[in-house]
């Protein structure tokens, strides 16, 4: 499984169908929506797992007793029972004080509102941390060095444009890999920058210093990489 499958293949078909139907959304809309939400949650995690060790040491406690993948065994339950207040927790967690920011980012452009976004988010949100839970296992199955997710304590984790040392397979390594590129830009832009691949691109919306039309344009640039 690779985040195209998670985003436009197989999976990410069956979360558009159950939540335009579970939310009474267009499909088309809800496509665009999922296509530009799952990178921007995983450079979420990316940018938490990096921040501190204990912010780490969280996610990987998640995935290792609540987000092991089995969650793909059973789509139609999650959409069958609609968005809950624990997965509207993980995004809080995920977006901390971004996350208001992200749904009105996400609502404004897309056109559906802000309270039927939150119930997108609250039903991608164990999808993206058993993706995770899932590449982890495979990783390890495959004999990866630095145990897949690998060893969260003690330092601020690499991968995705970390400027720290630390090494071995961590968190921060996992989702760098699955994002690509490095570091966000820090310089304010008209236009979103794609050249240092997704981490970048999806790096540029957490830009304050960009404004809400380039906002829009990073969102659709995401949603167009994963167009079918």
């Amino acid at each position: 499984m690779n985040i195209t499958d998670l985003i436009s293949g197989g999976i990410g078909s069956q979360a558009v169908e159950g939540i335009s139907q579970k939310l009474g959304i267009d499909k088309n809309q809800t496509q665009w929506v999922v296509s530009a939400a799952i990178p921007l949650m995983m450079s979420a995690l990316n940018y938490n797992a990096q921040k501190s060790p204990e912010q780490a040491q969280g996610i990987q406690n998640a995935i290792d007793t609540k987000h092991s993948g089995g969650i793909f065994d059973n789509l139609a339950g999650l959409f069958n029972d609609g968005p809950t207040e624990d997965e509207d927790k993980i995004v809080n967690h995920m977006f901390g004080r971004n996350t208001e920011n992200v749904k009105e980012s996400l609502s404004e452009k897309s056109g559906i509102s802000i309270g039927k976004i939150g119930g997108i988010l609250a039903l991608l949100a164990p999808l993206v941390m058993g993706y995770l839970g899932k590449k982890k296992q495979q990783d390890a199955g495959a004999g990866s060095s630095g145990g897949g997710i690998g060893d969260l304590l003690g330092s601020i984790l690499g991968g995705g444009g970390s400027n720290t040392n630390a090494s071995g397979g961590g968190l921060g390594d996992l989702i760098g890999s699955v994002l690509g590129g490095g570091a966000a830009s820090n310089t304010p832009s008209t236009q979103p920058n794609i050249s240092g691949g997704l981490g970048d691109l999806v790096g540029e919306f957490f830009n304050q210093k960009n404004d809400k039309g380039t906002k829009g344009s990073i969102l659709d640039s995401l949603a167009g990489m994963f167009a079918k």
